[in-house]
């Protein structure tokens, strides 16, 4: 059976759903999103009010990426068997009070373990909007709406420094993480007053611990799955080598290099907007196939740059601009074709699908650190995930297709 065969059976019950309000299901992505990025202009400032080293509050954010991809296993199949609002009520508010505790931690290790915390907690809407998503719209529709989610995804890498820089500057490093505790109270809210039921899977009899099982069977899934984490966060790379690239390298400032990261991250959110234009017309095969060779055509062309000392801050910031691009196209469209294999375990898609990602990215941001030159690591990063995408995708391709 293929795909769209799939979703097509699923349509005319996601049509009879409620469909929740996208600024919602933004805000709930968005509150595990925003907390890797918005705490760590403050680091320095706990860093010295904790009497700590830098090197264990950079394991709070670490461990907060960790927990982002480990929780998302956990809610999603437990978003499929006892629905999606008591699970993401769970989850924000385990984050609020989580985000309280880290803005009262005494010590270090208070603060690494009550940000874990809110990391399992805050994830639980990133994968359980995906799901919801997938609940209540058509493929294309799925596409569409996943593309515009993920625009809130990266509002988080896009303004969160600046919010927090902002925030510790003003009112001390303790008053970004009530930001984000204010964030959850808000969420909260909304989910509980605005937010109905949307999964109505037979699923309450099943063992969630099969969804896994099920999942890792089909190499569908899988290929897509895979190809999409390959696709959406091995620039990770890039960014974990761009203070390197613009600030040694190319001899910018921080202020340029910060500038120079906003370009880049604005490529995805231009990516992400053609995607959410572009789905009710287009296959979401298509959509795929067009972002996924964006990637690897500029991730090609900054390998090239890199080996051949052509790179300048413009040309690097350019490739990546347009790379970032083909990421916007290809990550919606590869979440709505993973999650549509197997519609009656949207949220355990959802879960592993985020859990991919996260990894991809870790390793991706750890390869930078091969080799003498973390620019050209981060280019060779890009180039592989591009390649090996490409063949996740062909194989989920295939599978998909009848006989």
């Amino acid at each position: 059976m293929t795909t769209d065969k799939m979703v097509t059976s699923s349509t005319a019950e996601g049509e009879q759903k409620s469909r929740p309000p996208l600024w919602l299901l933004g805000t709930i992505t968005l509150c595990g999103t925003l907390g890797i990025h918005i705490f760590a202009p403050a680091l320095a400032l706990a860093v010295a009010d904790l009497r700590a080293t830098p090197a264990q509050l950079q394991l709070s954010i670490s461990v907060y990426v960790w927990g982002l991809a480990v929780g998302q296993l956990v809610h999603g199949p437990m978003a499929d068997r006892f629905g999606r609002r008591p699970v993401l009520l769970g989850g924000i508010f385990l984050y609020t009070v989580s985000g309280v505790a880290a803005a009262m931690a005494g010590s270090s290790d208070v603060l690494i373990a009550a940000r874990l915390a809110q990391a399992l907690g805050g994830c639980s809407g990133m994968v359980i909007a995906r799901a919801i998503v997938r609940d209540v719209s058509m493929n294309s529709q799925a596409a569409r709406d996943l593309a515009r989610l993920n625009l809130a995804i990266l509002i988080g890498p896009g303004i969160g420094p600046l919010i927090g820089g902002v925030v510790a500057t003003a009112f001390g490093w303790r008053a970004v993480l009530l930001v984000l505790a204010l964030l959850g109270v808000v969420a909260f809210l909304s989910v509980l007053i605005l937010l109905q039921e949307t999964n109505r899977a037979d699923t309450q009899r099943r063992n969630i611990v099969l969804h896994y099982a099920a999942l890792a069977r089909s190499r569908a899934f899988l290929g897509y799955a895979l190809g999409g984490g390959c696709v959406t966060t091995s620039w990770y790379a890039f960014i974990a080598a761009a203070p390197f690239l613009y600030q040694h390298q190319f001899g910018q400032s921080a202020r340029v290099t910060g500038a120079c990261l906003g370009i880049v991250v604005m490529g995805a959110w231009v990516g992400s907007f053609l995607a959410s234009r572009l789905a009710s017309a287009s296959p979401t095969q298509r959509l795929l196939v067009l972002g996924h060779s964006l990637c690897a055509l500029f991730a090609s062309a900054l390998c090239i740059a890199m080996m051949f000392d052509l790179a300048s801050a413009i040309v690097v910031t350019a490739l990546m601009f347009f790379y970032t691009c083909g990421v916007g196209l290809a990550g919606p469209a590869a979440l709505a074709q993973a999650t549509a294999i197997k519609p009656d375990m949207a949220g355990s898609a959802s879960g592993l699908y985020g859990f991919f990602q996260m990894v991809v990215g870790a390793a991706a941001a750890a390869s930078v650190s091969l080799g003498s030159n973390p620019g050209r690591a981060a280019a060779i990063a890009l180039l592989a995930s591009a390649a090996l995408a490409q063949g996740f995708f062909l194989v989920a391709r295939r599978q998909a297709l009848p006989g």
